[in-house]
């Protein structure tokens, strides 16, 4: 019963390879199961394996590691500096034009700064009192998203009121809404372009891989060089970091526009310039509007991290409150973040999701708007209010609560009570788990990865991805930080394994029910909002420093995507082969392992991807809390010492060379799976 089901789905995944007799030593391979493809793949990687470990005399160095080899850090160093102090062609100095049009970007930054927190701007425009900001933010939830929605809108924005963070708040917010429709408009053009031209499209997608591969501070990096620092050397890094969601959602958009609506317009007569605006702009609108979200959420957390380049707002005080150990303030600065990233996204989501409404016309103006009236009531009392009293424009700080000292005695009893127990579960962490597998990944000779890699690419893509996978290898070894990326990518792998044992099972726990469902994704969207600095609160708070917590902060923040694509793939798979297993007897347990969780196993490998990049995203990050080695340091160490920026790039471009690797590995492997199993 169970082993005909399970006969069944092998015989749906295999009959794509098998319906013709093999015609290549690929095809032969790939009709291959179980150990002996395993084996096949990995067998070239042991020899290799054996012969560094029984023979390290006879090996050579050079196939071992090039740590020493320091050709692209130096090259990369002395180009950036030509770039930042020499004229091209003697007509121009980069950093003269850079800084030239970051300066662009100061007028609007001090506007919309003045427009919301007091000071004089330059056309002498007062701020807007915190009474009808909070107003306007709890109408404009009631308009999107109905009363609860301007509850929540109304109580994130009252919590920066009373706990005093109002005005880093502001500047915050001051500079997302110049950054993200530039962002926004840059990354809609980008993408408009590539759907319009192949050969574009050619060029832009690897950019965008790279991109979005990047580590944060991989941005911050050149910016610090040709722009210096400030709120227009992070609002320049915002936006470079919040083009590629909007440029790859609107290739995916205009490309996924279905035919016959293409059709239709042709038959209509319309122009090209017809075409575009009223048939595939319209089409595409539900791609265009997630990815205006997600350069709303990207600009966020960007304009956040910033704050390593001396860009004001939140991230400021809270990178210095983390970095003296004040974790009682850190914690209330970085709930602060999380609510105004909460607000803004449920809002953008909200506002995204509406859909044109029926005007009844019989009825007067004030009854068909009276979001707009409420909007101008708000405004009208709030101005008033505040022209009576100083404190409805900005409340007084003897007005304001605080709940450091809580935190900090709740850090003082953790530390107290529970050093032990703590101590000894990071003492075993650290000494049997990470530096072993630290060591481990140390001592893997490169031109070993780089053969395993290579087996594969070509079993899952050819002869065209095993290339591809070894030239990331070969670039790796000879970046001068292979035994970085190694450290790097030990401490992601480990995290990777946690997340995977964590994450799964709740996947499969909640894809079970719909109301679980419902629940988990309320938690998800709500932990996938938040920006990654927030995750090392908490760890700081039990572990301080070191391996483990920043093991620790990667596990939260990668568990996400784990439990996402496990509920994904296991609702999806088609209800009749579902239906099928059940007639047949299965039993619960049957049916998951022997139906679901092989036909979902494709979505959940895309999982374990995007697990992988959020791990290598946050290990980055994580260097900044101390005591783990890697390509952070470098990155770090980079971003104090602007003649070693070329270092941190050619580290940061590791880092993304990583998860490239990974990507075009796991990708390829559930696109074949996917067309074995006829999953679309």
């Amino acid at each position: 019963m169970a082993a005909a089901t399970e006969s069944a789905v092998e015989s749906a995944a295999g009959s794509a390879t098998e319906s013709a007799a093999p015609r290549s030593l690929l095809e032969r391979a790939r009709r291959l199961r179980g150990w002996r493809m395993a084996l096949l793949l990995v067998s070239p990687y042991l020899a290799i394996q054996v012969f560094h470990q029984a023979a390290p005399g006879w090996f050579p160095d050079f196939l071992s590691k090039l740590g020493e080899f320091r050709f692209l850090p130096d090259w990369a160093n002395e180009a950036l500096l030509y770039l930042k102090d020499e004229q091209l062609l003697g007509l121009f100095n980069v950093k003269d034009v850079t800084r030239t049009v970051s300066g662009w970007l100061e007028y609007p930054l001090d506007i919309s700064e003045q427009l919301l927190i007091a000071g004089d701007g330059p056309f002498g425009l007062g701020a807007v009192p915190w009474v009808v900001l909070v107003g306007l933010f709890a109408v404009a939830g009631a308009k999107f998203g109905g009363w609860r929605l301007a509850v929540v809108a109304g109580g994130c924005s009252l919590y920066l009121v009373f706990f005093d963070i109002w005005d880093d708040s502001m500047i915050t917010l001051s500079i997302v809404v110049v950054v993200a429709p530039l962002a926004a408009l840059f990354g809609w053009a980008a993408g408009l372009a590539a759907a319009k031209a192949k050969w574009f499209e050619g060029l832009l997608v690897p950019v965008l891989n790279v991109m979005q591969s990047m580590p944060h501070f991989s941005y911050l990096l050149p910016i610090s060089v040709f722009i210096g620092i400030g709120d227009e050397a992070g609002a320049i890094a915002t936006i470079l970091f919040a083009v590629p969601p909007m440029a790859r959602l609107t290739l995916l958009g205009l490309q996924t526009v279905p035919t016959e609506v293409l059709e239709a317009g042709l038959t209509s007569g319309c122009t090209r310039w017809q075409m575009l605006w009223k048939v595939e702009m319209p089409a595409a609108r539900p791609q265009l509007l997630v990815g205006v979200n997600q350069v709303l959420m990207q600009c966020f957390g960007m304009t956040v991290l910033a704050s390593f380049v001396g860009t004001r707002g939140l991230g400021l005080p809270l990178l210095n409150f983390l970095q003296s150990l004040r974790i009682g303030k850190a914690l209330e600065y970085g709930v602060a973040i999380v609510l105004m990233a909460i607000m803004l996204d449920r809002l953008s989501q909200a506002a995204g999701s509406r859909r044109p409404e029926h005007v009844d016309l019989s009825k007067s103006w004030l009854a068909r708007h009276p979001y707009w009236v409420a909007t101008a009531a708000v405004a009208a009392v709030g101005t008033a209010l505040a022209q009576l009293t100083s404190h409805a424009q900005l409340l007084p700080k003897s007005w304001t609560v605080s709940t450091a000292p809580l935190w900090e005695w709740l850090v003082d009893w953790v530390q107290l009570n529970l050093k032990t127990p703590l101590g000894y579960f990071r003492d075993f962490m650290i000494t049997e788990v990470l530096f072993p597998m630290r060591d481990g990944f140390g001592a893997l000779p490169w031109i070993g990865l780089l053969v395993l890699v290579a087996a594969v690419g070509w079993r899952f893509g050819g002869w065209k991805l095993a290339a591809i996978v070894s030239l990331f290898v070969a670039y790796l070894a000879f970046s001068g930080f292979w035994i970085e990326s190694m450290e790097t990518l030990y401490l992601v792998v480990a995290a990777l394994i946690v997340s995977v044992a964590i994450g799964v099972p709740i996947g499969v726990f909640a894809s079970t029910s719909a109301r679980r469902y419902a629940a988990v994704q309320v938690v998800l969207d709500t932990f996938q909002v938040l920006p990654s600095f927030i995750y090392l609160i908490p760890v700081v708070m039990l572990f301080r420093v070191g391996p483990v917590a920043a093991l620790t902060a990667i596990v939260i923040y990668a568990t996400v995507p784990a439990v996402r694509y496990t509920m994904l793939g296991l609702r999806n798979v088609p209800p009749d082969m579902v239906e099928a297993a059940e007639m047949s007897g299965c039993t619960r347990w049957q049916l998951l392992r022997k139906v679901k969780f092989p036909m979902a196993f494709p979505e959940i490998m895309l999982g374990m991807n995007q697990v992988l990049l959020f791990g290598l995203l946050l290990v980055i990050i994580s260097a900044f809390i101390g005591g783990i080695d890697g390509l952070g340091d470098e990155i770090l160490l980079a971003r104090t010492e602007q003649a070693l920026v070329g270092e941190g790039l050619v580290a940061g471009f590791n880092v993304a060379v990583i998860g490239l690797t990974a990507d075009q590995l796991i990708t390829n492997y559930a696109r074949e799976r996917k067309a074995q199993l006829g999953i679309n």
